[in-house]
């Protein structure tokens, strides 16, 4: 057997691993992190940037940047760059985030690339599944076909495992809920049902703690309108407040407590007075906050086991990212 590769292009991470028929190797971006954020950065001089950096500079300049793509794929939106006066369409976009984690890749194993699988949402259309194939086309990548994300986690599995059964796949991404149903028969998966909720993920979790974390401490400390977060004039005050939510979110997967923190914001406030973020962020508080949101998602996934007319007490598996302390993925 020759070596495959299996890239997860992820809406707001992506990740490529390959495997030889025994082993799964995980390849790392350049900053030893084991996925790369979707993010596309263009600076005044034309460099373009894809992954961490581009990342951080979205907070800073969203007007040269793109993320989020993943969620247009299929559809004529174009995403726009101030500083070249161009645009590109979620398929060059993906494009770009591919060639980039191919790269990764040692040249080995590029040479003995028996063939790429890219996974997608079970919920993905016929056009979003060609819009994938045409980003890998533009990539350079060779051989690829698409494998639904919920059959790849059971595949996963069952590697391990000689049992058949019943999985239910909980994915909670950066953008949207995924569950799905499958069942594995003598090494065979198949979809039985899938559900989800289209605007349930990690970016709908950190919009609830600038409202009710951020916001309050805010008003509390500095001299600003009840609406300052609809203001134009605040508007990347906002963005930057949101990649540092989502920064200390991710530190809350690795420790109890952290500190939601920005010193060198460039704004002011009505007196003239510099804004800075400095609020104190525990799993607690993480927990309380997006509490109405994991409950939709039980719901969301109870729903999905009654549409395939079984029971939650059935002795299903569960493969799911855990809502505690969670964090955006792709």
């Amino acid at each position: 057997m020759g070596t495959y590769i299996g890239i997860d292009l992820g809406t707001t991470n992506s990740v490529i691993c390959s495997y030889d028929g025994e082993s799964v190797r995980l390849y790392k971006s350049p900053e030893q992190n084991d996925v790369t954020p979707s993010a596309i950065y263009l600076d005044k001089r034309g460099n373009r940037y894809v992954g961490s950096r581009a990342y951080t500079q979205a907070a800073r300049d969203p007007d040269n940047s793109a993320t989020l793509f993943k969620r247009f794929m299929g559809t004529s939106t174009q995403l726009k760059f101030a500083n070249a006066d161009q645009a590109n369409s979620p398929e060059e976009c993906s494009a770009e985030i591919l060639r980039a984690i191919y790269a990764y890749l040692p040249e080995d194993v590029r040479r003995g690339d028996d063939g790429t699988v890219i996974t997608v949402p079970a919920a993905f259309n016929q056009m979003q599944k060609d819009a994938t194939l045409s980003a890998a086309e533009m990539a350079g990548i060779g051989k690829v076909a698409l494998l639904q994300e919920p059959v790849a986690a059971v595949m996963s599995v069952m590697r391990k495992r000689s049992s058949d059964g019943v999985f239910v796949i909980y994915d909670l991404g950066g953008g949207t809920l995924d569950v799905a149903l499958a069942q594995s028969v003598s090494g065979r998966v198949s979809l039985i049902s899938h559900g989800g909720i289209s605007m349930c993920g990690g970016r709908d979790m950190d919009r609830a703690l600038r409202d009710n974390l951020v916001k309050p401490w805010l008003l509390e400390r500095f001299d600003l309108a009840e609406d300052f977060a609809t203001d134009g004039k605040y508007r990347n005050l906002m963005r930057l407040v949101d990649f540092a939510i989502e920064r200390a979110k991710i530190e809350l997967s690795q420790r109890p407590s952290t500190v939601v923190a920005e010193s060198e914001l460039p704004f002011k406030d009505r007196s003239g007075r510099d804004i800075y973020l400095d609020i104190e962020f525990t799993r607690d508080m993480l927990d309380r906050v997006i509490a109405l949101q994991v409950d939709e998602t039980i719901r969301a996934t109870r729903e999905t086991i009654e549409k395939a007319h079984l029971s939650s007490r059935c002795g299903a598996h569960c493969l799911c990212w855990r809502p505690h302390a969670v964090q955006t993925n792709s």
